[in-house]
């Protein structure tokens, strides 16, 4: 499992690098990712993606994730499972090859159980996964530096300049919360409750 590959060192580490004056929305996964509760991260990286599909960081941190469960569930026979994550991991990265050829074994070995088809060890590491999703999270590499954001939850009364003094310390900034949330059609009606994404970019 990932839990026993991280050193309990690291964690406190990493998750400094989150910026102080407000959370990335991210945090709480990465979280669960780092300390190796897998199927948790999956849950919360899907309900991101769902609550906002152009956030192309979530998107590629959990397609991650299932490539990760899929190798992992199919080094240890758990074939419709891998194929399940397999199949997940294809939508966010339809021209990787190598996940549709793990998923077409993982089918096989469900469908047609044969004694033991050996799979390389190689295909099966989730080290390059590994590491895109610590590259998403804290590296600068294109994953990380868009995307970055909090979610602020309206309060009763509250405007999107008093929204943008509390993130940016800078009223005009109103007009760049606005444009993260394109499903507002007046910026000027907030309602108590409503979820705004507030880029921290």
């Amino acid at each position: 499992m990932l839990r026993s590959k991280l050193p309990a060192a690291l964690l406190p580490l990493l998750l400094l690098a989150a910026p102080l004056q407000a959370q990335d929305a991210l945090d709480r996964g990465a979280g669960f990712f780092l300390t190796g509760r897998l199927n948790r991260a999956i849950k919360f990286f899907s309900g991101t993606v769902k609550q906002n599909p152009n956030d192309a960081r979530a998107k590629e941190i959990l397609g991650y994730c299932l490539v990760i469960k899929g190798k992992e569930a199919l080094r240890e026979g758990r074939y419709e499972e891998a194929r399940t994550a397999l199949s997940g991991a294809q939508d966010f990265f339809p021209k990787n090859r190598e996940l549709k050829l793990l998923g077409l074994l993982a089918e096989l070995d469900q469908t047609a159980p044969t004694p033991s088809i050996p799979v390389s060890t190689e295909a099966l590491t989730t080290t390059a996964e590994t590491n895109a999703i610590f590259e998403c999270l804290f590296g600068d590499g294109p994953c990380s530096k868009g995307g970055r954001y909090a979610v602020h939850i309206v309060r009763k009364g509250e405007t999107m300049a008093e929204i943008a003094i509390k993130y940016y310390k800078d009223m005009t900034k109103w007009e760049k919360i606005w444009g993260a949330n394109p499903q507002i059609p007046n910026p000027h009606r907030l309602e108590k409750g409503m979820k705004l994404l507030i880029p921290l970019d």
